[in-house]
């Protein structure tokens, strides 16, 4: 008997009870199609990652900040005589700066200015809370507009789509070439002062920090300056961060070397993928928890197939034993009720994925009219055709080691014993 009767005979043997196959495949249909539905959205998620990450650029940058510590189960750290009232540790210094230009591949250090912005307002009355960042020469997506130019002095502010309607702009290309007012407060004095910046562009709507604004280097010193007036001068001249430019090309090693030198002068570095990373690991975990889901009913399901061929054993057992009177193998015999197994589960994976691929455009659809709606270029549900075919293969393996139950049982039928079978 050859593989291709073997696979013939398997599959009229398959559909001799078609209730009961048909049952089985509808369970291993629930299990693939929620494990596909789970890896169409970590496959759609991580690719608009991807390309957040390739929109943000920085690939030779890497931000840097002072060390801290999450927490000590020894208790509190010990005073130390002669420190500060204030937490120096929680900034950078130009000392910080010099030192991190001395590590071996940084080709430059520039501060991170975070002034502490009051409020923008637009073309109405009323007046929003900034989220925002200075320009760090990023290559940021745009909705309409231009970059920011690093070499002009004016006060300029790439605005986040997020702003757009409170603050009165019909479109991202309406704001274009508005002016703002962002005001800020001395904290040495309390005195508050406003200054006018120009809409230069709009960012893309992004899961990646999404709804702050960039503001250019000239308006960030300006406002910082503003913030700093009448303090003393321990309170001057410290930053949160810097952005350190790394030469091109480092390896993975050289990049941990650099880390590891910001550690030892207690700063932490970090790069723009790291940064991502955590973001794609609790969409992976998130997947994951759901993929165990669609195991679950796949367990349930091998359970159906044993069972299946159990009685499909029990329904031929004198079939059985005058095959193996004419001569067949136990071998071949294990293998035809084997290849039913591979045929429930290629049957229930295949439409289980044919479901969830259906179903998936109706998804990405209503998402992007609701809690999905501005993202663009995020299709919430994406496959690819490996996960396709490891979805398929891995429910076929499945289905396998459940058959080889009622398979083996066949195989070791006694002819005679089988023949007599009533």
């Amino acid at each position: 008997m050859k593989l291709l009767d073997i696979l013939k005979s398997g599959s009229s043997n398959l559909w001799r009870n078609k209730g009961r196959t048909i049952l089985t495949i509808i369970a291993i249909f629930i299990g693939a199609f929620t494990i596909a539905l789970t890896r169409g959205i970590n496959v759609g998620v991580n690719t608009y990652i991807d390309q957040q990450v390739a929109g943000v650029g920085g690939e030779n940058q890497m931000m840097v900040q002072p060390a801290y510590e999450s927490g000590n189960s020894d208790g509190p750290s010990e005073y130390q005589e002669g420190e500060q009232g204030t937490a120096e540790a929680d900034y950078l210094t130009q000392s910080d700066l010099d030192k991190i230009a001395e590590i071996k591949n940084i080709e430059s250090v520039e501060p991170m200015l975070l002034p502490s912005i009051d409020y923008i307002q637009g073309n109405t009355d009323k007046k929003y809370v900034l989220n925002s960042m200075m320009d760090m020469d990023l290559s940021i997506e745009l909705e309409a507009g231009a970059a920011i130019d690093s070499n002009d002095s004016a006060y300029q502010i790439l605005l986040a789509p997020e702003y757009l309607d409170s603050l009165g702009f019909s479109s991202a290309e309406d704001a274009g070439g508005k002016t703002v007012t962002l005001a800020a407060t001395a904290q040495g004095t309390g005195e508050q002062e406003t200054v006018e910046a120009t809409i230069v562009g709009v960012r893309a709507a992004s899961l990646i920090n999404g709804g702050q604004s960039i503001i250019n280097e000239s308006l960030a010193k300006d406002l910082l300056a503003i913030n700093e007036d009448g303090l003393p001068n321990t309170l001057t001249g410290r930053y949160y961060g810097a952005t350190a430019t790394m030469k091109d090309g480092l390896s993975d090693e050289e990049v941990a070397d650099i880390e590891s030198a910001l550690s030892d002068a207690d700063m932490m570095g970090m790069t723009v993928e790291e940064e991502i990373g955590s973001i794609r690991n609790v969409i992976n975990a998130i997947t994951a928890v759901l993929t165990m889901f669609g195991g679950i009913a796949l367990l349930a399901a091998s359970f159906g197939i044993i069972n299946t061929l159990y009685m499909s054993v029990q329904d031929r057992t004198r079939e059985i034993g005058l095959m193996k009177a004419m001569g067949l193998s136990n071998g071949k015999i294990f293998l035809t009720f084997s290849v039913e197994a591979l045929l429930i589960g290629f049957w229930g994976s295949v439409l289980g994925i044919l479901g969830a691929i259906g179903i998936s455009g109706l998804i990405n659809n209503w998402a992007q009219d609701s809690f999905l709606s501005g993202l663009d270029g995020l299709t919430l549900l994406q496959y690819n055709p490996a996960s396709i075919v490891m979805i398929i293969v891995v429910i076929m393996l499945i289905a396998f080691l459940a058959g080889t139950f009622p398979a083996n049982r066949a195989a070791r039928l006694d002819p005679i014993e089988a023949l007599r079978y009533e």
